[in-house]
């Protein structure tokens, strides 16, 4: 596992929960275990009760210990008098998981300064004004519209998030990303999971390789489809994921590092001749576009060759021989016509391959850049 803090959730809604409200909690806490998220709760009846069940079963069941994932921001028997919810039993969490506060302002300050993002379930003004306060402090707030009732301010937030969208976006998520929160749940819980996942990315799951000369049109409509989907912070592409004052060879590597799935961007120049009829530059060493894909390569990670603007998958006598592995990946073609089905496929086989990853997710993460960033320098430019 990874040593970096787990990134933890708080999930706040209504005391007087709803069948329908409880199964929305249930789902939110499998899914927080199953992406790899903590969980920040109170120990009030409805919504804190229900999410903190599912959690903490759902840890039992991978034998894993709520210690470090699961923490119970806790009022006592204060809760009814202060924050609302029947005079029952919260849930009971260890005691290494409670965080035992005197008053409310106590339990909202120690519930805000802990997560790294919120999960609004219905709730009334007291959720209502915690969700504020953490939008304020700039952490994302993902408000379900749908949990509505008496108790239903859940909407009231998504609205204000949309009315101030232009100047204050939830990072890492698009706006029709975000809108997605309306549509009710049936089995699973809709796009939060990547939500959630692309608001809090430390580093891309998805590498997107391409060579600038050939096809970046079709690279950048690519990366904009997969971010769609995905999340901005978790699909790499150069152009967009070097941020300003960073040294591009190391961001790229860094990428290379962390990412679980690569697309090879192939167009009909991927392997045209170098100037004055030299060989393509993909035969040459210290090629930028080589480099990736030996990277890929060498870290077994998943690879998609993805065929734009008609071209053809190269012969292996057409590539160099560190490079003849990749025919062994099954390459799709695309084009306009066929673009939003074929999209469709790649992204749930992505998804799919990101999956299978997540229970050693972090344990490959301490990957050197070193053979990117030394190779890049014989050359001294981003010229690929």
């Amino acid at each position: 596992m990874s040593n970096r803090r787990k990134k933890l959730v708080l999930v706040i809604g209504t005391g007087w929960t709803t069948p329908a409200k409880r199964r929305v909690a249930r789902m939110i806490g499998t899914t927080l275990v199953d992406a790899g998220f903590g969980l920040v709760t109170g120990n009030s009846r409805g919504v804190d009760y229900w999410v903190a069940d599912a959690f903490c079963a759902a840890l039992k069941e991978r034998g894993e210990s709520p210690q470090g994932a699961f923490w119970q921001v806790s009022l006592g028997s204060m809760r009814f008098f202060r924050r609302g919810g029947l005079p029952l039993p919260g849930y009971p969490a260890p005691a290494d998981c409670c965080i035992p506060v005197g008053d409310v302002e106590a339990w909202k300050r120690e519930a805000i300064v802990r997560c790294d993002a919120a999960v609004m379930v219905g709730g009334g003004r007291g959720s209502l004004d915690i969700a504020r306060r953490i939008i304020e402090r700039g952490k994302p707030v993902f408000p379900l519209p749908f949990m509505g009732g008496l108790t239903g301010y859940s909407d009231d937030v998504f609205q204000e998030i949309l009315k101030t969208w232009e100047g204050h976006p939830v990072p890492g998520v698009s706006r029709s990303q975000f809108l997605q929160l309306a549509e009710p749940w049936v089995s699973g819980t809709g796009q939060l999971r990547n939500l959630l996942r692309g608001t809090l990315a430390a580093a891309p799951d998805v590498f997107i390789s391409y060579r600038r000369s050939d096809a970046p049109a079709a690279a950048g409509r690519v990366a904009n489809d997969l971010a769609e989907h995905f999340g901005l912070r978790r699909v790499f592409l150069d152009i967009s994921g070097i941020a300003p004052s960073r040294a591009w060879d190391e961001s790229i590597g860094g990428a290379l590092v962390a990412c679980k799935a690569g697309v090879i961007v192939i167009g009909r120049s991927w392997l045209a001749p170098g100037p004055q009829g030299q060989p393509p530059r993909l035969h040459q060493q210290d090629d930028v576009v080589r480099t990736e894909i030996e990277a890929l390569l060498q870290r077994r990670n998943a690879i998609f060759p993805l065929l734009v603007e008609g071209a053809r998958l190269p012969d292996a006598s057409e590539l160099p021989d560190t490079l003849t592995p990749l025919l062994r990946f099954q390459a799709t073609a695309i084009d306009n016509g066929g673009w939003g089905t074929t999209m469709s496929l790649l992204i749930r086989e992505i998804e799919s391959v990101i999956r299978d990853h997540e229970p050693a997710r972090g344990s490959e993460a301490g990957g050197s850049t070193s053979t990117l960033s030394t190779r890049i320098e014989r050359t001294g430019r981003l010229d690929i």
